[in-house]
């Protein structure tokens, strides 16, 4: 399932993220963008995560995940 990455940001300042699964995007979108009015100097940036890299590690136990790294790409303003 693709999950999504929404900044609002107010007169260009970050004030918060959310990440959220694809699945409730539009719900969430729509909402934050009800509840924070561009007007008012909001906006949403949309990012979709992607994944870039895991980091593992090996050995005598087998090889362990130690993480996983993401990028990110602009899907645009809301």
């Amino acid at each position: 399932m693709n999950e999504y990455l929404i900044q609002l940001h107010r007169d260009d300042c970050l004030w918060a993220e959310l990440t959220v699964a694809g699945a409730r995007l539009s719900q969430v979108r729509g909402e934050l963008a009800r509840r924070f009015p561009a007007a008012e100097g909001f906006n949403l940036r949309v990012q979709q995560r992607q994944e870039q890299r895991r980091i593992v590690e090996c050995g005598p136990e087998g090889i362990r995940l130690l993480g996983v790294q993401y990028r990110y790409l602009e899907l645009g303003e809301a």
